[in-house]
């Protein structure tokens, strides 16, 4: 069976993660992504990360299953080709610095006015209104700005500590997706396409939400113990490290008789939640103590018979070697084979979507720079003697 967004065509023309990622997801759950790329070297994210025998993580993660035509689009004929390419396309997407697009003839008002029903996607780092609109950003320039390595870090005056790299992508990606899935949506309600618009620095701000809205009215920002909580946290055992989520007020029982010493329900010091977090510190000092007497393994047998929510600590090695771990991440699809014409079999994370009607497809890879360049165009309508023009003159 076909994916949820079988027969949506969509020219991609974005650049890193923040873009590719998103229309990655697309083309997981069935679209067909035409990548443009630059000639003659590609994206330049095909030599981010690039080991010694060619492979790149990077540029395989964020272009999975799409198709490739190179196209010198700072020239009349490359653009020439996304306008007789338009037609029969769904969705545009786009990550260049607002108003350059528009500087060549390839803004939104250009291609709207000539497909209504054209979705024009574009994604930026600061948005598209503004005084800092044109301004340059990347992944580590929006966890700065918008505070959340100092808030990862703990507050202000702590040494700023950066998520993991390419997470405000990585999140800004997944809004975009969604932003794009929704306009379909819509366009399937109105019949009309119109302008999506995502940005870096405003996915990080709706990534911190919760912490951003409690600034605006309190003024205070971050927390004084390196902990969220002590029953939201992680502990060092004998031989590594586990994690509790016991903060809800019907698991402190459980976690009591897990943890051996049902007295500690008749404490005062922890007699309820308020309580519990008042004296934070000295519950935190107690469950370390405690925890560190036994083992990681020992810990989760316990911690899981009394339905206390909890896991290990993993590093991936640990992560991929956990039985049921792995049987888990296989049930659900999450890791996933793929077929790489130069590096064979590929173990890949998958989708993390599941559909009972419409199942995502067998996963593809990322394309080799230009692979489809002529499939694409004939499916366009171009001869064949003008494809080799095109070729001849260095357009594609």
């Amino acid at each position: 069976m076909a994916g949820p967004l079988d027969g949506l065509r969509v020219l991609d023309l974005t650049r890193y993660q923040q873009g590719p990622y998103a229309t990655s997801l697309l083309a997981d759950l069935g679209a067909e992504v035409i990548k443009i790329e630059p000639r003659p070297d590609g994206e330049w994210g095909r030599l981010t990360e690039r080991e010694a025998d060619g492979y790149s993580p990077y540029f395989e993660t964020y272009n999975r299953g799409k198709k490739s035509l190179t196209l010198d689009i700072r020239a009349d004929r490359g653009r020439s080709v996304i306008k007789r390419l338009l037609p029969g396309i769904d969705v545009f997407v786009e990550n260049f610095r607002p108003g350059y697009l528009d500087s060549i003839g390839l803004g939104y008002p250009d291609l709207h006015a000539s497909n209504d029903r054209l979705i024009y996607a574009s994604a930026s780092a600061f948005g598209s209104e503004g005084p800092l609109a044109t301004r340059p950003g990347y992944d580590h320039i929006a966890q700065a700005v918008s505070g959340l390595m100092v808030e990862q870090a703990g507050g202000p005056g702590s040494e700023p500590v950066p998520a993991l790299p390419g997470a405000t992508d990585q999140f800004s990606a997944v809004m975009f997706a969604l932003s794009i899935v929704s306009a379909v949506v819509a366009r399937e309600r109105t019949g009309r396409g119109q302008h999506v618009d995502v940005s870096l620095l405003g996915s990080t701000l709706a990534l911190q939400g919760r912490q951003v809205a409690r600034f605006l009215k309190s003024g205070d920002q971050g927390r004084k113990r390196i902990r969220r909580s002590a029953l939201y946290s992680h502990y060092k055992t004998r031989d590594g490290w586990v994690a509790i989520g016991a903060h809800n007020p019907r698991t402190w029982g459980p976690l009591c008789t897990a943890l051996g010493d049902p007295r500690l329900d008749d404490d005062e010091r922890f007699a309820d939640p308020w309580e519990r977090h008042r004296n934070g510190d000295e519950l935190e000092e107690l469950l370390e103590l405690r925890f560190a007497m036994r083992t990681t393994a020992e810990w989760l047998d316990t911690l899981i018979r009394n339905e206390v929510p909890c896991g290990a600590v993993n590093d991936y090695s640990t992560l991929f070697s956990d039985d049921a771990l792995a049987e888990q991440m296989d049930a659900n699809g999450y890791i996933a084979a793929v077929e790489h014409a130069t590096f064979g079999t590929l173990r890949v994370v998958g989708a993390a979507m599941r559909f009972s009607d419409t199942p995502i497809a067998e996963l593809g890879r990322a394309p080799e720079l230009g692979e489809h360049s002529e499939l694409i165009l004939e499916k366009a309508q171009y001869s064949w003697e003008e494809i080799e023009r095109l070729r001849r003159d260095d357009v594609i």
